[in-house]
């Protein structure tokens, strides 16, 4: 078969109208998820020729024979990728049509639909891969009669049903309408000295970033964090813009991103930021200062904490707060027994206890609700593992660690778990390799929160629920990892997990050249500590029915050094 490029320059000659502005028209970059909650970015497959997308109506007979047509190309040539796009259903509505052939890219807000310019059901549009130029867009017969090899056959005008496009907001308004969004979703880590990229602090500010807004929004890069909100329980907070204030925010932009008024409400904002956001901690703790070079690969370090605790406490929440965001990746704190006498143990970190809470990049802080809590017996110590990455000039981080206590011994106490793997080998340039771990609940627990862990290579991952009576049901799906930002999701009601409840992380590592995080796609990547390598961890926290203060306070503590095998 000719090159469809080929073909299609062809077919233009013998219907020039059906392919105007051919040399013009571009398509910006923007990410959707399918009816599998799968999730698809356009710029991710730059590496083929050719995109081709055709407007999908649940019902439509143009858009049926679109879809027969788009799949058959796909089929065809291997250079090909091809979807549908719907803007007119709904992910329910979708989710429970028979196998389509293809994934269906669901435009809940209409905003890539309209990007793409689709009127009408059945139409269809070709980008070049690489750069998003549009080749042609017109009737799906066209582009089956250009694979056919009979281009003068092809339909001139659409005949599908006109799809069920909103009017985009009009005369948004800066203060009454973008501000508002703005301080809901953004400000709270896009301010002076946060972890956002550049402060949230004006309209000067804001409007000068627009277009970086417009494409990260197109994207789904921002908000950071977002699951799939057709799956999963409920949980505590969702990240991710509705999608009328997706709307609102896209037409503002687009409209040149205007201000109304004399005032700035975003510049006469008080954002209040406290150095420990959960207020002031009961005990705080710096750590010894950690130097960090300019550049270099650093191995793990397990920094003591002392405690000096004259008696068992309860933790109710635990905060850390680094010294330098820009080197800190991670800590793990390791709760280091009176028991344990392993002096090299403690140096090395071969001797760890159980860990008691953590930080990561988007990480909240740990709280243990509905009155439970972690303890920490008289005499006990931190034992911190902290991994540092370099950032080009040399530092010293000198994180501090704060601990919120009970009055009085809890109601419930706290534990976690993790359902991954370490026995794994990803090939080079594999774009999806699965991979799969499992936690056997074996007494009865109540389940809090999960927590994803991968490293640079993670591309997405799912925790299912599966009871001894053979049900089973997704908790968390998040499509899109982000190595920058690791976040615990917070259910909004404990689920009772019965004795021999299996909980199932399913995700997958992409080891090729389209991740633009993969440090290098042409070696294979095992487990390891280092970001160079990889972990596959379905991090839970949960409550262990039975697990009383009382009954824990007066257990023997086990050393870290027997925990630790």
């Amino acid at each position: 078969m000719k090159n469809l490029l080929a073909l299609l320059l062809a077919s233009c000659l013998c219907a020039p109208s059906a392919f105007a502005g051919v040399a013009e028209d571009r398509v910006g970059d923007f990410a959707l998820l399918d009816q599998t909650g799968t999730f698809h970015q356009l710029s991710y497959y730059g590496d083929h020729d050719y995109l081709v997308l055709a407007a999908h109506v649940i019902g439509d007979a143009d858009a049926a024979a679109a879809a027969r047509a788009v799949q058959a190309a796909a089929e065809a040539q291997p250079n090909v990728v091809a979807f549908l796009i719907n803007a007119a259903d709904g992910r329910a509505a979708l989710s429970g049509q028979a196998d389509l052939g293809l994934p269906v890219l669901v435009d809940e807000a209409q905003l890539a639909t309209r990007a793409l310019g689709l009127t009408r059901a059945g139409e269809t549009v070709v980008l070049k891969a690489d750069t998003l130029e549009v080749l042609y867009r017109g009737p799906a017969q066209a582009l089956g009669d250009v694979l056919a090899g009979s281009a003068a056959q092809q339909a001139s005008s659409l005949s599908g049903q006109a799809l069920p496009l909103r009017t985009m907001p009009e005369d948004v308004s800066y203060s009454a309408d973008v501000v508002p969004i703005l301080e809901r979703n953004c400000v709270s880590c896009h301010y002076e000295g946060g972890i956002g990229s550049w402060p949230m602090n004006s309209h000067a500010m804001v409007r000068g970033w627009s277009p970086m807004m417009r494409e990260v929004l197109m994207t789904r890069r921002m908000p950071p964090g977002q699951v799939d909100p057709h799956v999963g329980k409920p949980l505590l907070e969702v990240s991710g813009l509705t999608t009328d204030e997706q709307r609102t925010l896209l037409s503002w932009i687009d409209a040149g991103a205007p201000m109304d008024g004399d005032a700035d409400p975003l510049a006469a904002l008080e954002i209040k930021h406290t150095q420990f956001s959960l207020g002031e901690p009961d005990l705080v703790f710096r750590v010894a200062p950690q130097e960090i070079p300019a550049t270099g690969v650093l191995d793990y370090r397990y920094v003591p904490v002392q405690l000096d605790l004259a008696e068992d406490v309860w933790v109710r929440a635990m905060e850390f707060v680094p010294g330098d965001r820009q080197v800190l990746h991670h800590v793990i704190a390791y709760v280091s027994s009176p028991a344990d006498r392993s002096v090299r143990g403690r140096e090395t970190g071969a001797a760890q206890g159980d860990s008691v809470g953590g930080f990561a990049p988007g990480r909240n802080p740990d709280q243990f609700r509905d009155d439970s809590g972690r303890l920490l017996r008289k005499g006990s110590n931190l034992l911190l593992q902290m991994h540092y990455t370099t950032s080009g000039r040399a530092t010293v981080d000198e994180t501090l660690v704060g601990l919120y206590l009970h009055d009085a011994p809890p109601k419930y106490v706290m534990s976690g778990g993790v359902a991954g793997t370490r026995r794994f080998l990803v090939p080079p340039h594999a774009k999806e390799y699965k991979l799969q771990g499992e936690q056997l609940i074996e007494r009865d627990a109540y389940l809090y929160g999960l927590a994803p862990h991968m490293h640079s290579r993670g591309k997405y991952m799912r925790y299912t629920a599966h009871y001894p009576d053979g049900t089973s049901e997704v908790l968390l799906s998040v499509p899109k990892y982000d190595f920058n930002w690791q976040f615990s999701y917070d259910l909004a009601e404990p689920l009772f997990l019965p004795a021999g409840s299996r909980i199932v992380a399913d995700g997958a590592m992409d080891n090729s050249s389209r991740n633009p995080g993969n440090p290098n796609p042409d070696v294979p990547v095992h487990f390891g500590l280092q970001t160079k390598h990889e972990m596959f961890f379905g991090f839970t926290t949960l409550r262990y029915v039975g697990d009383t203060p009382e009954k824990i306070a007066d257990s023997k503590p086990r050393s870290s050094e027997a925990a630790g095998r």
